[in-house]
């Protein structure tokens, strides 16, 4: 850790305990981890403090500590006081990788959790199976499908895992053509793309009959509302099919929408999204839809990577995406295709 972070930390820490000191609810400031978004401390406050007291502060310590937005959160480390990190870093996929290879079976590697940790979505798992992504215009879900996509196809020959990509604009899956692990090239028409769902579902009760699942096939969604929209029940059925039974047949669904309405994927989205990774949204009735329960406030996330987990479980896991530019990804797609020619 750098000299200036660590004066950084230790005069936010102090701030903090001197806020909650003047206002009657004295604590320490006991340890604390620095993500490449949000800083966060632990707070042990005296027997006496009400945990209540110190929430009431949130704006007071925003203030004090002059960052934009301050959390104040009970998690398995005690009272955690949260709020944006000033130098905040992107998170390469291409440096991350090596920390976490070799990658465990068909698991993406989607980004770093707020304690500096990587945080893995293993597809054959029945808590993954299939992966939403939800957020604004600019909060990284395309970047967050792609990233995926890549960590998918690192560590994987083409005989064990294949792609099919659908995207009604057409544009993000451009730095993927002429990866060895596509079905078929990228699609962006709504004939074409209703043509593979059909041919998936049929691949899915063929391999159902015979109780077969190789090789995994990842089916990468992006504008998944205005998929469903534009094709009709063409779209939505087939996917409402894939989503209840596609893992035991080894077909997974990892779809991104920038408008989780629930009049538009409603009947999709009760078929089983196990995993949804939520991006910054307009409001709280989207982030509600989006994460498929209340009260994870991804309407206040910072956006340009900064996600929610939110998984099966009761636990919410704040990560930044792993990023991977277009030229980073072209150059890594010709770096498989000289591998598996």
């Amino acid at each position: 850790m750098s000299q200036p972070l660590r004066d950084y930390l230790e005069s936010q820490a102090n701030l903090v305990e001197d806020v909650l000191t003047a206002h009657r609810a004295p604590s320490r400031v006991t340890g604390g981890t620095v993500g490449p978004r949000l800083i966060r401390f632990f707070v042990d406050p005296e027997p006496r403090v009400r945990v209540s007291a110190i929430r009431r502060l949130t704006e007071d310590l925003a203030l004090a500590l002059r960052v934009s937005s301050l959390k104040i959160d009970q998690g398995r480390e005690g009272l955690v006081v949260s709020f944006p990190n000033p130098k905040a870093r992107a998170v390469s996929l291409l440096d991350l990788l090596p920390v976490v290879e070799p990658l465990p079976d068909f698991a993406a590697l989607l980004g770093l959790t707020e304690d500096g940790a990587p945080l893995l979505a293993r597809l054959s798992s029945p808590q993954v199976a299939h992966i939403l992504i939800a957020g604004t215009t600019g909060s990284g879900k395309s970047v967050l499908l792609r990233t995926i996509a890549l960590s998918l196809t690192l560590a994987h020959h083409p005989r064990a895992l294949r792609l099919i990509c659908l995207d009604p604009k057409g544009r993000a899956f451009r730095p993927l053509a002429g990866l060895p692990h596509l079905l078929r090239p990228p699609v962006s028409a709504i004939s074409e793309a209703r043509e593979a769902l059909a041919s998936l579902v049929r691949v899915m009760e063929w391999r159902d009959r015979r109780r077969e699942s190789a090789p995994r096939v990842v089916v990468l969604l992006d504008e998944l509302a205005e998929l469903v929209q534009q094709g009709g029940e063409g779209i939505a059925a087939p996917l409402v099919r894939l989503a209840q039974r596609g893992r035991e047949a080894g077909i997974h669904l990892v779809a991104a929408t920038q408008r989780p309405s629930a009049a538009v994927l409603g009947g999709l989205l009760r078929a089983n999204f196990p995993l949804r990774l939520v991006g910054r949204v307009t409001s709280a009735t989207d982030a509600r839809v989006a994460a498929g329960r209340g009260g994870t406030e991804a309407h206040l996330l910072e956006g340009r990577g900064d996600f929610l987990a939110v998984g099966s479980g009761a636990e919410v896991i704040r990560f930044q995406a792993a990023y991977v530019s277009g030229a980073e990804m072209r150059r890594e797609v010709e770096v498989l295709c000289r591998r598996w020619s």
